[in-house]
């Protein structure tokens, strides 16, 4: 929100509200990032040095081994300990992202938390290799991840409350639907004291550029327009020209340029369609990680599962676990299994409520589908119907996280197939996930053509962080039941 000098046709410019800075408030947010955070590693240090040699039940347990060692020398240690973790907390944008939700920042959190003890363990390991309790150090990581997530928290806190004194100036956000709203949302969160301007579509040149000497704008969002290239780097030049900040949204299904890369192998630059990230040795991992992760969830939910089978019982006649047919990798068959939600003869009256769908496009999904149990609707509305298909994962049929496996008794992947050509087989090339990007995206609030964007996203993109990422966004998707039915 920099100043800007006045327009020189004589037009009146709107006056910033009178308030805090907005560099200020930046400024101070950063600031108090720095401090909290570095207090908050410290004082996990200090913390997991009092619980391995201090706390009298943990040393009775595991005593230690040596002589005993004084907090002085681990004190030490935090003059490089904390720069490496404020270091590690800004490469994963928790100083400079301002719209993270709050799952994605405990995510980030999370990486930089484990990051950071990692390479203390291994610099410690390296630098003295018998100085250090290994075990000590391991153990900072739980208590940096609750330390820093309160940190973080009391910093937000502050910010929010400095928000409503800032100076803000007006946002001019072109194009609308659903995109729109959102970022409405999130401006006002972030700014409650900044208008926005809307317009439904950009205006020509001249009607821009004397838009933005009339009123002071702290920035321009464009949402995808189908306006020509030239006029889109005019509007951003008259945007840079008078001090305006200028952003594009592009639309979901433009993530899929990623897939497109340079390739030189031929001695002149050329274009190559990246298919998948999974090599054979990707793949094996991803499946380790896969059976590991599943018999762990399996073996700490199984009194959950006990409860469910009886509360299905209970609600309605029928087996527990049902189990339909769905296309898996490469496009086999597999019977894939979920508590049963709906009433026994359900996949029978299935033509009843065709005309039921929420969706657009090839994915089905009905919000009042008659057919649902009392219990079913619970389960439905936190994703807990899904527990079983853990057992599809270690049966090698389904991964933890991939795209979900289509039904093929609603016709999902015929309409998937008519509705985006030979692409859709592309979903096939990964094990179908229990979760994915786009359950932790909206889930059934998510449209049908972003769904495909977002699965093939995945499959051109994957990572074992980006699973990770998944992975932990979910249960707090799940907690708040949004977009499931």
């Amino acid at each position: 929100m920099a100043s800007r000098p006045r327009p020189t046709d004589g037009s009146v410019v709107d006056a910033p509200a009178a308030g805090l800075p907005p560099w200020l408030r930046h400024t101070l947010r950063t600031a108090l990032h720095l401090a909290l955070d570095a207090g908050a590693v410290a004082a996990a240090y200090r913390a997991a040095f009092w619980l391995r040699f201090e706390a009298a039940s943990v040393v009775a347990t595991v005593p230690p081994i040596g002589d005993p060692v004084d907090w002085s020398k681990y004190r030490s240690l935090l003059l490089a300990a904390v720069p490496i973790w404020l270091v590690l907390l800004h490469l994963n944008r928790l100083y400079t992202a301002s719209w993270m939700s709050a799952a994605d920042r405990f995510v980030q959190i999370f990486k930089a938390c484990a990051l950071g003890t990692g390479t203390t363990l291994v610099a410690a390991f390296l630098y003295e290799r018998l100085a250090y309790s290994r075990l000590m150090l391991a153990g900072v990581f739980p208590v940096s991840l609750a330390a820093v997530c309160l940190s973080q928290a009391i910093v937000l806190w502050i910010d929010d409350w400095l928000a409503r004194h800032e100076a803000a100036l007006p946002i001019l956000l072109i194009g609308g639907g659903p995109v729109a709203e959102v970022l409405k949302e999130r401006i006002r969160d972030r700014h409650p004291g900044a208008g926005i301007h809307e317009l439904e579509t950009l205006p020509t040149l001249p009607e821009l550029a004397r838009a933005l000497d009339v009123r002071r704008f702290y920035e321009l969002i464009l949402l995808r327009t189908k306006d020509a290239r030239e006029d889109v780097l005019a509007a951003a030049e008259a945007c840079d020209a008078r001090g305006v900040g200028f952003k594009m949204v592009p639309d979901l299904l433009e993530i899929r340029m990623g897939e497109v890369q340079m390739d030189h192998h031929l001695g002149l630059p050329a274009y190559r369609i990246k298919h998948t990230s999974l090599t054979p040795a990707n793949f094996a991992t991803k499946r380790a990680v896969d059976v590991l992760f599943s018999a762990l969830l399996l073996a700490a939910t199984s009194p959950f599962w006990l409860i469910a089978c009886l509360l299905i019982k209970l609600d309605s006649k029928g087996p527990v676990l049902f189990t339909q047919d769905r296309c898996g990798h490469k496009g086999r068959v597999f019977k894939a299994f979920k508590f049963r939600t709906m009433v026994a003869d359900a996949e029978k009256r299935i033509a009843d409520v065709k005309g039921l769908n929420d969706m657009e496009g090839a994915f089905f999904k009905a919000k009042h589908d008659p057919r649902v149990t009392r219990v079913g609707r619970f389960l439905r509305k936190f994703s807990l119907d899904e527990f079983p298909q853990f057992l599809n994962v270690l049966r090698g049929e389904m991964s933890v996280v991939g795209p979900r496996p289509l039904a093929l008794t609603t016709g999902e992947l015929e309409a998937l197939e008519r509705d985006f050509g030979a692409t859709a087989k592309k979903r096939a090339n990964l094990l179908p996930g229990i979760t994915g990007l786009w359950q932790v995206s909206g889930r059934s609030d998510v449209s049908s053509e972003q769904r495909f964007a977002l699965d093939l996203f995945y499959i051109e993109h994957w990572s074992l962080g980006l699973d990770l990422e998944i992975i932990l966004k979910t249960p707090y998707v799940m907690a708040f039941g949004k977009g499931a039915y």
